[in-house]
This record gives C-alpha cells, sequence and structure tokens, in this order.
C-alpha cells in the first residue's frame, strides 16, 4: 500500500450564472451592505411591539423613601434603548481610560468587564438598526428620532 502525496483534486461545479454569482458573493461579503434589508410590509417591528417604560428608581434606598433619580413613565423602547447604547458608549470609553492606569492582574480584570459592556451595547446597537430605514441614521448620529 503506498501513500498519496497529493490530494484530490476539487470536483468539478456546474457555473453559476451571473445573477447566481453576485447572490452568492453579496452574501458572503464581509463587508456589510449600507441598504438595509427590507422588511415585509405588514411585519411589525420588535421595538414597536414593546411596552412604554413604567416608573422605576435607580438607586431605591428603602421602599418607602423617594428616590432623587427615577425613570420616567411613558418612554417609548426605541427612545430607552438609544440612552442605553449612549450610556454603554461612555462606559466603553472611561474603561479604555481607567485600563491604562490599573496593574496587569487589575487589567485583566477590568478588560473581561469592558468586553460584556461592548457586547451589550453591540446587542443594544443591533436592536436599534433594526429600526425604519428613516430613523436609522439619525439613531446612528445620536439625534433623536423624528415623531
Amino acid at each position: 500500500m503506498t501513500k498519496k502525496i497529493t490530494p484530490d483534486p476539487p470536483t468539478v461545479r456546474k457555473a453559476l450564472s451571473t445573477a447566481d454569482r453576485a447572490t452568492y458573493l453579496r452574501k458572503l461579503s464581509d463587508t456589510p451592505s449600507n441598504e438595509p434589508e427590507p422588511a415585509p410590509a405588514d411585519t411589525l417591528r420588535l421595538v414597536d411591539t414593546l411596552a412604554l417604560t413604567s416608573s422605576k428608581p435607580v438607586i431605591p434606598e428603602a421602599p418607602y423613601k423617594p428616590t432623587l433619580f427615577a425613570i420616567q413613565p411613558g418612554i417609548t423602547a426605541q427612545d430607552a434603548l438609544v440612552y442605553v447604547s449612549n450610556l454603554l458608549e461612555t462606559a466603553e470609553l472611561n474603561g479604555d481610560e481607567i485600563s491604562l492606569h490599573t496593574n496587569p492582574v487589575e487589567r485583566a480584570l477590568f478588560w473581561g468587564m469592558l468586553h460584556s459592556v461592548e457586547v451589550a451595547r453591540a446587542v443594544v446597537d443591533a436592536l436599534l438598526e433594526g429600526e425604519s430605514p428613516s430613523n436609522q441614521l439619525s439613531s446612528a448620529l445620536g439625534n433623536p428620532p423624528n415623531g
């Protein structure tokens, strides 16, 4: 029995049409398309199906005492997510600066926490990018949506 030195040649496939090739390359493209995928007209966005916020204290010291800071009732999910994204971005920027001044052990722990903040922000931003195309640019620029 002899060992085979060269691998088998690839199998021959049927040639793709130009349209099929363009579709295939578009799906595999590493660079994201600037055009959002069109959603069916009768489909609601998840962010539109969420309820409005209720009043909730930010740091409740005691349930019977009023709090200085509280989430206001009636805020839309989209506005709340935009605010959360901005808070997470600030945490990322502050974290990058703080990590420069810590010792190596603390830095490793801190980078793990900072990674969690970055992932949380990516999830929030992905939810926001699922919104209507007219509001996507406003959200990306940090401007409140019209309406």
